[in-house]
């Protein structure tokens, strides 16, 4: 991600986690062919990537997690709201000058 931020790399790094039930993968068959396959996305490296990338569609306060009792990943998803208030607020400000 780092490197991607960076311009280092054109590929963005991946982040879905793909599952599959039931049947030996990887195999010759692909995903779309298994009988049960499950995308994971991790909001938060989904959120990192877009926000680095400038692609930032959805706004961070939209974040659809609802648990119970607070815990970790409730710290967490703020602590990322927080990052990325702190990159919009730095994407508006002006560059530096240069040094004498």
């Amino acid at each position: 991600l780092i490197l991607f931020q960076k311009g280092q790399t054109t590929t963005p790094p991946p982040f879905e986690i793909f599952l599959c039930f039931g049947e030996e993968w990887p195999d010759q068959k692909p995903k779309e062919k298994k009988l049960i396959t499950v995308q994971v996305v991790p909001v938060a490296a989904r959120l990192l990537l877009e926000m680095f990338s400038g692609e930032l569609s959805w706004s961070a306060d939209s974040i659809p997690l609802h648990i119970s009792h607070p815990d970790l990943k409730d710290k967490m998803v703020e602590q990322f709201k927080e990052l990325h208030k702190l990159w919009q607020n730095q994407q508006r400000l002006p560059p530096p000058p240069p040094p004498p």
